[in-house]
Parts: structure tokens; sequence; C-alpha cells
């Protein structure tokens, strides 16, 4: 046990030399002028957590130590509304609260209250373009991040829990990277005692030993699903199941404007729904520090024929030099006369020879010939994949009636499934999900909506993978509810409903309005 604690602390003290110095920062392109610096955290360990007499600490925070092993960059701050905004410019992307019926939560002037005005660009209080973005959903932050991959040729994803700790102490075992009490968050964190009950500039606060600002402000999502911490020492930890909570989390980091000073401390830990849109909550990147190299572009095909590619081996096994002029070689004309003398009897030299008209053909044929084969080529494949999805898809004249597409899927998805003894419904609701089976291709999208009880329609997808009974989606509880609205590609007109009372339904209009019911939609916390 000794020998455990000496080896940590000299580890810890290596990592807090290292942080002597802020490290080397870097400026993402985001494009028109618009900029997201990362500072670069090199590689180490620290012990993550609180200690057991760290003042207001959770019961959540068990400490344990971790070796990360890869250096990566960090946010410098969390992602502003000029750089989220950049975003949307560039790819038109509508935010689930924007997107959903009933918007997300935001500061109503005593608490938060979910309403359809409610979004990104309107949280309820005043923010300027360097504000941190608020009412972003996990799945939000996740294609920001998959957007500036692209972007910027580095693998984007939001930071683990453990990369989130250790970035924010930086080298520091303090309850805050600053000192260890609560007087002295005010300088490095936004909370409900000094905020004023909304968002502040994101490099507003003071940085960490890093150069970061971090901490406060907005909570910050992090891939990790929430659950009791794995014992240590670890390598690289990240919660990936998500069935370790009352019901499934993901990790919020940093505490918020809304929250109590405690909750800014570099451990303390928080969870929430996935899907929750709320006023207090925003994202902080993570980049890798090596660019994503392109794959190799495909080698052109050797061509030996005379009509391009390779030349041909000359006589006498030499191949031509490289950037020489070359004479072509054409296998289509008569040999050269044996000797100079006889050609220059005819007045002609070996490379003026002229071919006859049989010549001339067989030129034709030469040149026509690999564009009737390409386009013969290319007849077929057309007619292949015509043919597959003439057999894959109900056309129009059988659709009874003189039905749409999407009207005689939606017809289809009705009827019983033909791959098992059973006449069981396409859509069947069970404990914690539920399952669809339909007649499409394997791999295909399949989009869907559902309703939780007492709460909002949540909409998903699915690339269709199906087993023995179809698709399994887990919601965590039994659904009111469940609507598909498209399949391999093809709307339906009609979205087929199944609900909990057994009965299938098309989807009326009415389907859409909002209930009177009030929005239970779950909180940040």
């Amino acid at each position: 046990m000794r020998l455990r604690l000496l080896t940590a602390s000299l580890l810890l003290l290596g990592t807090a030399l290292r942080a002597a110095d802020p490290a080397p920062a870097l400026s993402l392109e985001l494009g028109n002028g618009v900029t997201l610096p990362v500072v670069l955290i090199p590689k180490g360990t620290f012990m993550q957590g609180s200690p057991t007499d760290e003042a207001d600490r959770g019961n959540d925070e068990m400490q344990r130590f971790v070796n990360l092993t890869s250096d990566f960059y960090l946010g410098k701050t969390a992602v502003t509304v000029e750089q989220f905004e950049r975003f949307v410019q560039e790819t038109g992307y509508r935010t689930e609260a924007e997107s959903g019926p009933s918007g997300g939560f935001g500061w109503a002037g005593d608490t938060l209250v979910q309403k359809k005005e409610f979004t990104w660009r309107n949280p309820g209080f005043t923010q300027a373009p360097d504000h941190p973005v608020t009412i972003v959903t996990y799945p939000d932050a996740e294609a920001f991040c998959q957007w500036l991959s692209k972007k910027v040729k580095r693998k984007v994803t939001l930071p683990t829990e453990a990369q989130w700790e250790y970035a924010c102490r930086a080298g520091t075992t303090t309850a805050w990277h600053n000192l260890g009490d609560e007087a002295a968050s005010n300088s490095i964190a936004w909370h409900k005692k000094n905020a004023g009950n909304q968002t502040h500039p994101a490099t507003s606060s003071s940085v960490n030993p890093w150069g970061l600002h971090i901490g406060g402000n907005v909570a910050e999502w992090c891939l990790d699903w929430y659950g009791p911490y794995e014992s240590g020492p670890l390598t690289d930890p990240v919660q990936t199941n998500q069935n370790l909570s009352d019901k499934p989390r993901r990790v919020l980091r940093g505490g918020a404007w809304s929250r109590d000073p405690k909750n800014t401390r570099s451990a303390a830990r928080y969870r929430a729904d996935a899907r929750s849109r709320n006023a207090d909550i925003g994202f902080r990147v993570l980049c890798s520090v090596a660019e994503v190299i392109p794959p190799p572009a495909p080698k052109p095909t050797t061509n030996t024929s005379s009509t391009g590619g390779l030349l041909p081996r000359m006589e006498g096994g030499s191949e031509p030099s490289v950037g020489r002029p070359t004479v072509p070689v054409s296998t289509t004309q008569p040999a050269p006369s044996p000797t100079s003398s006889d050609a220059q009897a005819h007045g002609t030299t070996p490379t003026e020879t002229k071919g006859g008209p049989i010549d001339f053909l067989v030129g034709l044929m030469c040149l026509f010939c690999p564009v009737i084969v390409v386009g013969l080529v290319i007849w077929l494949v057309v007619r292949a994949v015509k043919s597959k999805n003439q057999s894959a898809t109900p056309s129009a004249s059988s659709s009874r009636g003189g039905q749409s597409a999407g009207a005689a899927l939606a017809d289809a998805l009705q009827q019983p499934s033909g791959s098992g003894s059973g006449r069981a419904p396409r859509i069947r609701l069970v404990e914690d999900g539920f399952w669809i089976l339909v007649d499409i291709a394997r791999g295909s999208t399949v989009r869907y909506v559902y309703r939780p009880h007492g709460g909002m329609d949540v909409s998903g997808q699915v690339q269709y993978q199906p087993g023995p009974e179809g698709q399994y989606i887990y919601t965590g509880a039994k659904p009111e509810n469940v609507r598909v609205t498209e399949a391999g590609g093809q709307p339906l007109d009609d979205a087929f409903v199944y609900d909990s009372d057994n009965r299938d339904t098309q989807r009326g209009n009415a389907f859409d309005q909002d209930d009177d019911r009030p929005p239970t939609y779950p909180s940040a916390y």
C-alpha cells in the first residue's frame, strides 16, 4: 500500500511540474473569420475524485488513480454562440429544441420552463456571441463535433469524464483549481451566487494553470454514461454502460450559472438525460493531436493498350526513359522495311509508312470498341439497379386503389410478419423499449418517433439490422406509442402508429398537435 501511494505521489508530482507553464494553443478555423481555440493537454496521471474530507463532496466522487496515455487538445472555453452559429450557417442544422414540438427549457425569471420559443438562439436571457451556447442536447453536441472533424481534418469528440477533470485540475489537488475554499470559486467560475441568473462571456473567468476557462457558466456534456466509478487504477477510462443509473443518463461536468458554488469543484459530477435541452447546459470539444490523414487515392489501373496507359516494352528489353519524348509504337501498322536502303528506294522512311483501307478500318474499331464496351457495362448496371429497386419497393401500379408509395408501404407495415409463425404486430412495445419489423433491406435507415409516458415526442433513427424479432429500440421505459415516419428512404405519407392500448392506427394531423399536458421532459439534473 505504501509503495502504491509513493508511486502515485511521484506521478502526480511529475504531472504538476508539467503544469507549471501553460500549454501551447491552436486555433481551429471554422470559416468566415470564426476560430475555436484549443489548448494542448499533456498525457499524465492524476487522482480522480475527491478525498473524504473535502467539504460538500458527493457520495459518487470516490477517488481512483487514472493514467491518460495520450496528449489531446481541449477547447479553451465551452463552445460559444458564435462558433455554434457558424456550424448552423454552413450545415442548416436544427437543434432538437428547434425541431421538436415543445422547444427547450429557458429561463422564465424564477425557474427553467419549457416553451416553444426557447432554443439556443433564445435561452430566456440576453446572450452575446462570446457567451457559451446553451439548450443543446448531447446529440446536438455530437453533430457539431462531426462537422468540426471534417472541417479541420482532426478527430473531434466530447471529452471523457476523466479527461475533463484531468484538464480542469491541471496538476492541482484542491477542491477548485486555484484554492480549496468556496470563496475562491468566485474568480474562476460563474455560479448561482455571482452569475445573476444568466451566462457570461466564455473568457470572463480566470484561467487554470493550463490556460483553460473551465468550471461554472454552463454544465458540459461528457462522453461517459453516468454510473458509480469503477475502482482504480485505470488507464484511459470511459463508461460505456448506460444501465448503471436509475435511467440512462450522460455525465455533465463543471457546474453552471444556475447551480451552487460547490457544483463547480473539479471533482463534482452531474448527470442528465442525453436529450435534455436546458439553458444551463453546453459543451466543450476535444481534438486529436494528429491530423487525420485521408486514405490514399486509388492507383490508376494499368492500361497496356495502344490508346493509352504504359508504353509497351521496346525491342531489346529497355524501358523508355522518363521525361524523354518517345515515339508511340502502333501494333496496327505494317512492320518497317528490313533495311533503310529499301525504304529510301521508295522515297520514305519507316516512320512515314502509311497504312491502307484495312488498317484504317482496324483503327476505327480500336477507337470505338472501348466506347461500346463502356456503354454496354453502364446499361447492364442501370438495368440491374432498376430491377433491384423494383423488387424491393412497391411500385405505384401495385399500390391498391392508386395509393402513393408511402401509403402503400405504411399499409404493408400493418400486415403480419411473414417471418414468424404468429401474427404479431410490426411494432411491438415492451417494458423498456419497442421492436420494429419492416420489409426493407438490412442496413437501411428507419426513422421513428415515440412518446414516453407523460412526456413529449422523441425522434430517432437506426440503421436496420434486424434479428428474428426485428430491430430493437431501447427507451428506458415502455412508451405510450410509436410511429414509423420513414423506412428505407421512403417517407410514409400516413405514418404507421402503434400505441400502448394495442391499437393500430393511421396518424392524422391531430397527432402533431401539442396536447394540454404540461411538458415533463427531463431537466438538467
